[in-house]
């Protein structure tokens, strides 16, 4: 696998650890940078630590380097870029939310185009 794929996982790593940890300890923080309610809700801490459990997922495929797994998780981000578009569109989340969606799909296009050179 070249470096830039590497690269791209390790920014979706570093992106996913950071949201992951903001979630579970700050999560109002968060919310309010994106213009979203407060939350006293403790699933707002348990989808932190689920984010935080894919870091390590994103880290050991990048480290690994099979390009199956790589690609897995290109489809695993467009898919959650595309969810929170939906989302979006549908009126169910605030406009802010294409921001997350945005790093998903530019990390996913990333790699899926460091693939395309093997």
């Amino acid at each position: 696998m070249s470096n830039k794929s590497y690269l791209s996982l390790t920014v979706q790593t570093i992106y996913v650890v950071l949201t992951g940890f903001q979630l579970i300890f700050i999560p109002n923080m968060l919310l309010g940078m994106f213009g979203f309610d407060p939350t006293i809700e403790i699933w707002i801490k348990v989808l932190g630590l689920v984010v935080l459990s894919l870091a390590f997922c994103y880290y050991g495929i990048g480290k690994n380097g099979d390009p199956a797994l790589v690609r897995a998780t290109v489809w695993m981000r467009l898919l959650v870029g595309a969810g929170f578009v939906g989302l979006v569109l549908s009126g169910q989340a605030k406009a802010a939310l294409i921001l997350f969606a945005g790093i998903d799909i530019v990390t996913a296009v990333w790699t899926w185009m460091e693939l395309r050179k093997f």
